[in-house]
C-alpha cells in the first residue's frame, strides 16, 4: 500500500510539473522529466540496496539492539528497566562509540555503494553533460524535476498518515 501511494503521489506531481511545463519551452519539460528519471532511479536502487542489506543481516542473525529509539530517548542507561537491580551504570567512552559507529559505517558500506546507486548517480551525471552538450541544459528546471521524487514522499506519507486518521 505504501509504494502504491508513493507511485500515485510522484504521478500526481509530475502530472502538475507537465501541467506547467507545457506553458513552458520545451527545454523546461525535458530537463524536468530527465531529472525525474534520475531520481527515481536513485530512489529505487537505494531501495533495493538497504533491502538486500537488510536481509543478508537478518540472514546473519544480526539483529542489533532490542531497544528502540523512543525507550534509547526516554532511558539512556536502562535505569526503568526490569533488571535495574543488579545493573551497573556504565557510561559509554567517546571512543566506544566512535567504535560503534565506525562498526556501522563499515556494515552499511554495502548499501550506500551498491552497483545499482552507483550506477544511477552515473546516468545522472551523464545525463546533465548530456543535456549541457546539447545546451539544453536547465539548472532550475532540472532541480525541480529532482525534487519530484522527495515531494511526492512527504505528500505520500500525509495522505496516509490522513488517512488512518479518518478511518
Amino acid at each position: 500500500m505504501m509504494t502504491k501511494s508513493f507511485f500515485w503521489s510522484v504521478l500526481a506531481v509530475d502530472s502538475l510539473v507537465i501541467v506547467i511545463g507545457i506553458f513552458q519551452n520545451e527545454t523546461w519539460l525535458l530537463n524536468t522529466q530527465i531529472a525525474l528519471v534520475c531520481s527515481m532511479m536513485i530512489t529505487l536502487s537505494s531501495f533495493m540496496a538497504y533491502q538486500a542489506m537488510v536481509k543478508h543481516r537478518v540472514n546473519e542473525g544480526d539483529l542489533g539492539d532490542d531497544r528502540d529509539l523512543l525507550d534509547t530517548i526516554e532511558d539512556p542507561h536502562g535505569l526503568y528497566e526490569e533488571e535495574t537491580e543488579e545493573r551497573m551504570i556504565v557510561h559509554p567512552s567517546k571512543m566506544e562509540g566512535f567504535k560503534k559507529s565506525t562498526r556501522n559505517v563499515l556494515r552499511s558500506y554495502k548499501g550506500a555503494l551498491s552497483p545499482y546507486r552507483l550506477a544511477a548517480y552515473a546516468f545522472l551525471c551523464l545525463s546533465v553533460l548530456f543535456l549541457i552538450r546539447h545546451t539544453s541544459f536547465n539548472a532550475i528546471a532540472f532541480l525541480i524535476g529532482l525534487g519530484i521524487v522527495p515531494l511526492s514522499s512527504l505528500f505520500g506519507v500525509w495522505f496516509i498518515n490522513h488517512n488512518k486518521e479518518s478511518l
